[in-house]
């Protein structure tokens, strides 16, 4: 389907496309997850767990966002894309180098030998993968997604077949190295051969692009320690078995949400920028984002806290239900991270990179705080419980900052907020009721599911009529519902 000039359109179209892709993967991950987590030991994704740790936080100092500086654009030039992949190669050759010194400093941290192997074939890739066809952002650009998601499926069935054909063979860390490379090398390829667009050597744009982002360079900077810097620290704390278990419980927690907030949220920028400058226009679109993002997530979060220790039985099982406290813990802390993320997005739209970087790093000192005050009684969990604090931080941080600068409004926005985490937080209660009255596991999990969805979904239809019928992710359904009745009629 074409794109429209419509920017809710071409948002609802690019989320939908978005969600699809990035549900196909998690499908595809799910299955890999529940054979993989059978095959191996929570130490074997402690130990690729550490070397991915590594990866990115180099990556975050030498990510000069190229992407980015083409989406938030209107109009681009032929010099400027050209540049922007240059841009990406120079990084990515920048980090294959740079794993390569760190490695001494690494085995050295986390005292694992075995790391060796991790961060030499992570290193090949990165430098591989950059070389990728500068068209797949065009593709996003033009709200052109079939592109990414044909690349991201085929991409992903590779790596899952190779993971676990690995894992047969060789029952190990290596397995899942193994398809992580897979993951990574074959959208090069794929890039080429779908998108028309051929890149050239090309550095005349590379300071402007440069000027754009280096202040959010530095926000991700931030935002990787901020994200990852518990894991650092926890990999130092626990052993290579405690440290797996946080991290698959982090990863396993925050899946839900963090599979659908981001999507959701991808194609904002580029619908943004099309708005031409109109602030209202564009200060309203933040807000509906914001109440459809919220109606998503808060549900799913919570739910998914509710049902943590099934859901880890039945897809890990019972030798990872150490991790239940965690996965409980990062399921929340996702709903956190996501609740306004949309305003970080308009932040970026008008060039304010420098004030994003400051919320992250405020965010940042109250985890340390939080962290330094909760780890001594809680051990790996008060990391968890500091990941929590720290993020709904940045969401009261991130509000003040976008009212100060973008002149977009708090109330509207809360109140947006307010009524998906009322429900939710009833819903959660309900599933957790159920949850104690009936024995047996698959119908208790089938019944927490199933009530927990049906109640929120009549929650947020009686709630949305009484409070006047706003525009939101109601509206949008409806709407849809009564296009489809009226073409059904003519028909």
């Amino acid at each position: 389907m074409a794109p429209t000039n419509n920017p809710k359109k071409n948002l609802i179209r690019g989320a939908a496309w978005t969600i699809g892709t990035r549900w196909l993967i998690k499908g595809l991950g799910f299955i890999n997850t529940v054979i993989m987590a059978r095959l191996l030991m929570p130490e074997d994704y402690g130990i690729v767990a550490m070397g991915m740790l590594v990866v990115g936080l180099i990556q975050t100092f030498l990510d000069f966002g190229p992407g980015t500086a083409l989406l938030r654009k209107a109009e681009v030039t032929r010099d400027e894309i050209d540049s922007a992949w240059t841009l990406g190669i120079i990084q990515g050759m920048g980090m294959g180098v740079m794993l390569l010194l760190t490695l001494p400093l690494a085995l050295d941290y986390f005292n694992e030998p075995r790391l060796t192997f991790v961060l030499c074939s992570l290193a090949a890739s990165v430098i591989f993968i950059s070389f990728g066809n500068i068209g797949q952002v065009l593709a996003r650009k033009a709200f052109i997604y079939t592109l990414d998601f044909k690349i991201a499926a085929i991409s992903k069935i590779a790596s899952v077949a190779t993971t676990v054909s690995a894992g047969l063979i060789l029952g190990d860390y290596r397995a899942l190295v193994i398809g992580i490379i897979a993951g990574y090398t074959l959208p090069v390829f794929l890039s080429y051969l779908w998108h028309p667009y051929r890149p050239r050597w090309n550095t005349s744009k590379i300071g402007e692009i440069w000027a754009v982002t280096k202040w959010l360079m530095l926000a991700n900077v931030g935002q990787f320690i901020l994200r990852k810097g518990d894991e650092f620290a926890a990999g130092r704390i626990g052993t290579t078995a405690q440290f797996g278990l946080y991290n698959v419980g982090s990863d396993f927690g925050q899946m839900p949400v963090g599979e659908i907030g981001p999507a959701m949220l991808k194609a904002l920028l580029p619908v943004l920028s099309s708005l031409e400058g109109n602030i209202e226009r564009t200060n309203q679109a933040v807000i509906k984002t914001i109440a459809a993002v919220n109606t998503v997530i808060w549900p799913i979060g919570l739910g998914f806290m509710a049902i943590a220790a099934q859901a880890t039985e039945i897809v890990l099982g019972s030798k990872w239900m150490d991790a239940v406290p965690f996965i409980s813990l990062f399921a929340l802390a996702s709903v956190l991270q996501t609740t306004t993320a949309p305003a970080n997005t308009l932040l970026i739209l008008h060039g304010h990179t420098r004030s994003q970087s400051q919320i992250i790093w405020i965010e940042f000192a109250s985890f340390v705080v939080a962290a330094i005050t909760l780890v001594p009684g809680f051990h790996l969990v008060g990391l968890a419980l500091a990941r929590i604090f720290s993020s709904a931080v940045n969401s009261c941080v991130t509000l003040l900052y976008t009212k100060k600068i973008c002149q977009l409004p708090i109330t509207p926005i809360l109140k947006t907020i307010v009524r998906p985490l009322a429900g939710s937080v009833a819903m959660y209660g309900l599933v957790m009721y159920l949850q104690g009255v009936i024995d047996a596991p698959v119908p208790r999990l089938a019944a927490a599911i199933l009530s927990g969805a049906v109640f929120f979904m009549l929650w947020s239809l009686v709630s949305w009529h009484l409070i006047g019928r706003p525009e939101g992710l109601e509206s949008t359904i409806m709407d849809k519902l009564t296009q489809r009745r009226m073409s059904g009629a003519k028909l």
